[in-house]
């Protein structure tokens, strides 16, 4: 009963292999596979840079930024104040005087917006960083969901995935070397028919037609940022020699105490 089970397993193997539609269909899905595998891969490294590089901007440039607006405001109210003084004397300075409408509508509808600090982006020398994309890379396309049609075997990748994209943006080197090791999860699959296969193929593909440009609008919008683009400049400008967030630093303090100076010559 075993041989004749195992003998009919080979000829259908050995029949599916020269079946040409069959062959053509699987060989399509594993080209959709892998350009969804990449697009993800691709979007997934570049929000993880651009977070680290968000981070590093909100610790080197936050706080002067905020700095700056509530000095731009306060300024703004100064010279209100100083212009009701040039009108009605020293009694604009009682608090039972009218205030000004626009002033009165913005102090009813301002909105205290307060940014919670960021953490710094993690120090790592170029040969770690190098390694960490690397073996990234390396282990989305052994576990990628997209690279399978079989729904568990889907969900146990998605669960390796998620491991493998918490330890890529926490750049946890010793965790990916981890994850490498561990054994590719062995599936035994029911046999199917033909149709069946065919059917689940085609599916398959239909879902990848629908997901590959979804994808690729959501990597486009990245790429298009503002912050993506800051990067870039910041990249280019390191390349030269410069610290371009370190002279951004520099025109906020001038800034700063340009506006400093101002307000106190309105006191």
């Amino acid at each position: 009963m075993f041989g004749k089970r195992r003998r009919g397993f080979l000829r259908e193997a050995i029949q599916q292999s020269q079946d040409v539609e069959l062959n053509t269909l699987q060989q399509e899905l594993a080209r959709k596979q892998e350009r969804v595998a990449d697009l993800e891969l691709e979007l997934f490294d570049a929000r993880t840079d651009l977070r680290r590089f968000e981070a590093e901007v909100e610790v080197r440039l936050g706080p002067s930024q905020r700095r700056l607006a509530e000095l731009e405001r306060q300024v703004l109210q100064a010279r209100r104040q100083a212009a009701r003084r040039a009108q009605w004397g020293a009694r604009a300075d009682s608090p039972d005087f009218t205030i000004d409408p626009v002033e009165q509508f913005e102090r009813t509808w301002r909105r205290d917006e307060t940014v919670e600090g960021l953490p710094p982006k993690p120090i790592e020398d170029e040969t770690t960083r190098a390694e960490v994309k690397a073996l990234y890379r390396k282990l989305a396309k052994r576990f990628h969901p997209d690279l399978t049609i079989d729904p568990a075997e889907k969900d146990w990748r998605e669960g390796v995935m998620t491991e493998v994209n918490q330890a890529y943006a926490a750049s946890d080197l010793a965790a990916l070397r981890a994850l490498d090791k561990r054994p590719d999860r062995s599936v035994e699959l029911a046999p199917k028919t033909r149709d069946q296969i065919l059917t689940e193929i085609a599916a398959e593909i239909k879902r990848l037609d629908r997901l590959i440009p979804q994808i690729e609008g959501e990597l486009r919008m990245v790429i298009q940022s503002a912050s993506l683009q800051l990067k870039l400049e910041a990249t280019m400008a390191r390349r030269q020699g410069r610290d371009l967030l370190g002279e951004m630093a520099s025109e906020l303090r001038v800034e700063i105490a340009r506006f400093e100076a101002e307000l106190a010559s309105l006191s």
